[in-house]
């Protein structure tokens, strides 16, 4: 009976010493990253039989278990993702905000100048300072789009560069969850079925540090952690890998895509491939407000090109002759289709700005002929049966190869436009004050109709020296007259038609004419030396709608109001994420974290078990010795 005592307070006092050790560790810990809080497991010895009952052996330690939630830490991974999104999402959006909204590097400071000197220059044609401060307010102005064109540009290539890394990280971490899932099975075969609880936990943090990188969703098989995509395609399954691949990409605008390699086989990833964590927030970002804001300038730099060619262009400069175009924008670029069957490699230059619209194209080969279409509507600017061809300002040629039938090309004009725009003209002398022609309205029109300002179009050779009446034959229909009756053309007024065009040169008509109602078209060139009417035109273009029915400067304040809205609504979601993953975090942790004063408290209560246990064997011994002594 004494020995069965002193086994049982030995049994005591290994469960006191594992508890002061696992409770010890827990302190230890209490700062780790990812450290689970671990609980000793201890249970009853199997009980002896006698005739008197059963009597108890003692105490066995059964293993040392983690505090852990698969779902709480599940819940903190899938918050520290969105939160990690939410949060390079926003920075990257302070950049471009920064970018398109300082007044440094905005553009509607400059565009005020322009329009303040050009304004001069329509007061004074005839002295040289006035003319060369309005063509050194051009360059000024080209130049402010040039440099945030080139400013968009280098923020696309940094997002580049942090993509690349953060795939770098991806790949990293793939591999290393792997390893573990390796070493967590052998320590487990090891070990009896015990658990590793350090390489689990040194796991799960690594797992969180790839949820940030991109959205993920895990699975448990036995040992092992899978993990997969936002889309469902696996990143690990046991201890086999995928890896994700970012490289150049020729047949994609942004320059670079994202592959996933497995086995050999790789597989384009899309934007909802990868959703969540900072490689989401930085892919999505870079194909979607960067390229719209870069879409959006572009077209403001092709407006802006197109409107002050078509009037530089139609007037006459300081020696007579006829105005050169003023400004020049950056080439189109051409993106072979993924799918293209052909070794096509197409060229696409600005054949004339005075034609461009601000619209992307798409060029696709459909049974031996080429179509081009407007990107986004689809609808079909022309239809040709070779290459190359000048159409809607543009010059498509093929510079090498052949395309095949269901070949197409994605022509991108807007997204280069701002970062190539310059001033052409070097000499103040060459900006075209004078105009060629006037308009005359008759006194006896009973309509409200009223002819705009004329100008200069693309294509043919310019007549300015023919005098042309327009006569409206209803309320919407009109004919094109020569002085001698002859009915030169005709066409019909509509909310979305409303440029009369002839001869090279066109205007705009508002209101609502009168049948029989006549404006007078006519040859009427000024003197070089002091006529004005193209400059006041030219200046008149600071309250012209020039794109999407607005003005320049109203366009690009609404462009950088987006950009505003579109942050400070990804702002307002990252604060309510930050309260969520604190809270998920903390539910965490109320499972698996440390408390000190807790720890403290089991560590008397161990320490109490431990000087109990050593009491019972002090006096098992004791007994032992008397019974020795009475044997004697």
């Amino acid at each position: 009976m004494t020995t069965n005592i002193v086994n049982i307070a030995l049994t005591g006092l290994k469960a006191a010493q594992a508890g002061l050790t696992v409770t010890a560790n827990n302190i230890s810990n209490q700062g780790t990253p990812g450290y689970s809080r671990e609980e000793l497991v201890q249970q009853a010895s199997f009980s002896t039989f006698s005739g008197a009952g059963y009597f108890g052996q003692g105490v066995d330690v059964k293993a040392v278990r983690r505090a852990y939630s698969d779902f709480l830490t599940s819940q903190a991974t899938q918050s520290a993702s969105r939160l990690s999104y939410l949060s390079t999402y926003s920075d990257q959006m302070s950049s471009l905000m920064n970018r398109l909204g300082d007044v440094q590097t905005g553009i509607n400071s400059s565009l005020n100048d322009l329009y303040g000197a050009f304004g001069d220059f329509s007061q004074h044609p005839d002295e040289s300072a006035s003319r060369g401060a309005a063509l050194s307010a051009a360059q000024a102005t080209a130049a402010r789009f040039r440099s945030l064109g080139q400013d968009l540009a280098t923020l696309k290539q940094g997002t580049n560069q942090q993509i690349g890394a953060a795939v770098d990280q991806v790949n990293s971490l793939v591999q290393s969850i792997a390893s573990y899932n390796d070493k967590i099975g052998l320590a487990i075969a090891s070990g009896g079925g015990q658990a590793p609880n350090d390489l689990l936990d040194q796991r799960d943090v690594l797992v969180r540090q790839l949820g940030q990188l991109t959205g993920i969703s895990t699975s448990t098989q036995g040992s092992s952690i899978n993990i997969f995509l936002s889309n469902g395609q696996p990143l690990v399954v046991g201890n086999t890998t995928s890896q994700l691949k970012f490289a150049d990409d020729p047949s994609s605008p942004s320059g670079s895509s994202v592959w996933l390699v497995s086995g050999g086989h790789s597989v384009l990833m899309r934007e909802s491939d990868i959703d969540g964590g900072q490689v989401g927030a930085l892919l999505q970002f870079r194909d979607n407000e960067l390229a719209q804001a870069s879409s959006q300038l572009g077209r403001l730099a092709i407006g802006m090109a197109s409107a002050y060619n078509q009037q530089q262009q139609f007037g006459l400069d300081a020696q007579g002759d006829p105005g050169g175009a003023l400004f020049k924008i950056g080439a189109p670029q051409a993106w072979a289709g993924r799918a293209n069957a052909g070794d096509a490699v197409l060229r696409v230059g600005v054949g004339d700005t005075r034609a461009l619209t601000g619209d992307d194209y798409d060029l696709t080969r459909v049974d031996g002929d080429y179509v081009l279409t407007r990107a986004g509507s689809g609808e079909v600017v022309g239809t040709f049966d070779s290459l190359p061809q000048d159409v809607a300002g543009l010059h498509i040629e093929l510079a090498g190869g052949e395309m095949e039938d269901g070949d197409t090309f994605h022509i991108d004009v807007t997204g280069s436009a701002a970062s190539g725009m310059a001033v052409l003209l070097t000499d103040p002398q060459q900006l075209a004050a004078a105009a060629p022609m006037q308009i005359d309205t008759s006194a006896a029109n009973t309509g409200t109709g009223a002819a705009g300002r004329l100008r200069s179009v693309a294509g043919g050779t310019p007549d300015y020296g023919t005098s042309v009446d327009l006569v409206f034959t209803s309320a919407s229909a009109y004919e094109l007259r020569a002085t001698d009756g002859t009915v030169l053309g005709s066409g019909t007024l509509s909310p979305s038609s409303t440029t009369i065009s002839l001869n090279g040169w066109a205007l705009d008509f508002t209101g609502t004419p009168a049948a029989g109602d006549r404006f007078t078209i006519s040859a009427s060139p000024g003197d070089p030396s002091g006529d004005s009417r193209n400059a006041v035109a030219l200046a008149a273009l600071g309250t012209a709608k020039l794109v999407d029915g607005d003005t320049l400067t109203n366009r690009y304040a609404a462009v950088v109001s987006q950009v505003g809205t579109r942050a400070a609504s990804i702002n307002v979601a990252k604060s309510a994420q930050q309260s969520a993953y604190d809270q998920a975090i903390d539910a965490e942790q109320s499972t698996a974290g440390v408390n000190v004063d807790e720890e403290g408290a089991r560590l008397i209560r161990y320490q109490q078990a431990y000087s109990a246990a050593g009491k019972v064997l002090s006096m098992a011994s004791q007994l032992f010795d008397e019974l020795i002594t009475a044997m004697g």
